[in-house]
């Protein structure tokens, strides 16, 4: 631990240890993603560490106990990541920057929603569309025809015609939960 160099750094109030690794200021992530970064989704910063293509280095064992003297990882920490302090800088603002675009965007959709546009209420059933008087429409030509009861009667062992006719095609309406094998057949 005698030759590696450390401080710290603050960015936006917020107090980052560093070491200093062939000449290079370099950050633990995990100290940017709690500290300087807490408000942003991880997935948000990985994306864009992503695309900004940044460097990681993996600490080891030396590095990784300065970190812990300093504070900038937890003690039971086993593995560290590091990254420079222009990845930090780069990350750091094309996040803050992504965030104030969408907070922007976010107002004047507001401001939008509540001056001209009212949202629609959905209806509460999905299918009163296609119902209507409890009739429904065979075909475009035709006229609608009335629904046709609903037989409620238990099955009892031998009771075979009661069961629907399985080479006619079936109608299921989500509405009612309810097979309607009738409304197939021609009048």
């Amino acid at each position: 631990m005698g030759d590696l160099k450390s401080g710290f750094e603050e960015v936006d109030g917020v107090r980052l240890g560093y070491l200093i690794i062939k000449g290079k200021q370099m950050f633990a992530l995990s100290q940017v993603f709690t500290d300087l970064l807490k408000n942003i989704p991880r997935t948000t910063v990985h994306k864009r560490m992503d695309h900004l293509k940044v460097k990681k280095h993996h600490c080891d064992l030396e590095e990784l106990r300065k970190l812990k003297a300093i504070n900038s990882i937890a003690f039971h920490a086993a593995k560290c990541t590091l990254i420079s302090r222009e990845d930090v800088e780069a990350l750091y603002t094309s996040c803050k920057t992504e965030r104030v675009l969408k907070t922007k965007r976010r107002k004047i959709s507001r401001a939008l929603s509540t001056t001209d546009l009212r949202p629609e209420l959905a209806p509460t059933d999905p299918f009163s569309g296609f119902w209507k008087e409890n009739k429904l429409w065979l075909g475009l030509n035709d006229s609608p025809r009335p629904l046709l009861p609903i037989r409620r009667k238990a099955l009892r062992p031998g009771d075979t015609a009661l069961l629907p006719a399985s080479h006619l095609p079936h109608i299921f309406s989500k509405y009612t939960g309810h097979s309607y094998p009738e409304i197939a057949r021609a009048p």
